[in-house]
C-alpha cells in the first residue's frame, strides 16, 4: 500500500508543480493538525499541503470494537500509510475520490461514515466505504476478500473494479 501511495503522490506533486508551480492546495480546516500544511493560509482560505508518510500507526482496536467488525488489512494499511488531504483520479474510466487521511480527524471521520453505512445496510459490514465515484456510486472494499467495488445503493448492486485497494491507487 505504501508503495502504491508513494507512486501516486509523486505523480500528484509533479502535476501540481507543472500546473501552477505549487504544492496541492486545499481549503484550510481548523480541526486538522497543522503539520500537513505548508506556508500560510491565503486570503480566500486556501493553503498548500504535502502528503507525508505516517511514522506511527493508528490503533483500530476501539473502532473495530465499536463497529463490531474486524477490518480487512488493506483498510488498516490505507489509513496507516500516509497523511493526505486528497487522493483522486480516473481508474478504468471511473472518476474516483478516495477518503482522505487527515491528521487529527482520520479515524473519527472513518468511524462515523462506517457507522452510517452499517445502519443503511441492515447493521452488516460486508463492505467498508472508502470513497465515491463521480456518478454518486460508493467505492467500497469487500471486508473479507479485499476486492474493491462500486456500489449502487438504489439498485442494490455491486461492480467489482479491482482485486485490491493498492491496485486502484496504482492505476489512478
Amino acid at each position: 500500500m505504501k508503495q502504491a501511495m508513494e507512486i501516486y503522490f509523486t505523480k500528484l506533486l509533479k502535476e501540481w508543480k507543472a500546473f501552477n508551480g505549487t504544492l496541492p492546495i486545499t481549503e484550510w480546516m481548523e480541526e486538522t493538525e497543522q503539520f500537513i500544511f505548508e506556508g500560510e493560509k491565503g486570503e480566500e482560505g486556501y493553503i498548500a499541503w504535502r502528503p507525508l508518510k505516517k511514522e506511527v500507526d493508528s490503533n483500530f482496536e476501539d473502532v473495530e470494537k465499536e463497529l463490531n467488525v474486524q477490518l480487512h488489512p488493506d483498510i488498516k494499511a490505507y489509513f496507516n500509510s500516509y497523511w493526505f488531504l486528497e487522493l483522486a483520479g480516473t481508474y478504468n474510466g471511473y472518476d474516483l475520490v478516495l477518503n482522505p487521511v487527515v491528521p487529527g480527524i482520520e479515524l473519527q471521520e472513518f468511524k462515523q461514515e462506517t457507522k452510517l453505512y452499517k445502519a443503511a445496510h441492515y447493521h452488516q459490514l460486508v463492505n467498508i466505504p472508502i470513497g465515491i465515484e463521480s456518478d454518486g456510486l460508493l467505492l467500497v472494499v469487500d471486508n473479507e476478500s479485499g476486492e474493491v467495488k462500486l456500489e449502487d445503493y438504489e439498485r442494490k448492486s455491486f461492480e467489482r473494479i479491482s482485486g485490491n485497494l493498492s491496485g486502484v491507487i496504482r492505476g489512478l
